[in-house]
């Protein structure tokens, strides 16, 4: 339950005492992301993205073992 704090509608004076519009100055913070935010959050999950698909794609198979068999060293070659 939030106080007994009164709205203020987007075209009033900014609360902080800019002297802006309340919507161009702290609205879009006290909704969520600013588009800065956005912006920052898509780049980052892309090169998170880009970075599994480049993991996965260069990865080799650990499974199927290449090579001659060495029963001296017992392992492969």
């Amino acid at each position: 339950m939030k106080g007994n704090v009164p709205r203020v509608g987007r075209n009033d004076p900014c609360p902080c005492g800019s002297g802006k519009k309340y919507k161009h100055c702290h609205e879009q913070q006290a909704n969520g992301f600013t588009a800065r935010q956005k912006i920052g959050l898509v780049i980052v999950a892309a090169a998170a993205i880009g970075g599994l698909v480049l993991a996965i794609a260069n990865r080799s198979d650990q499974g199927m073992p290449t090579g001659v068999w060495s029963a001296e060293h017992g392992h492969y070659h």
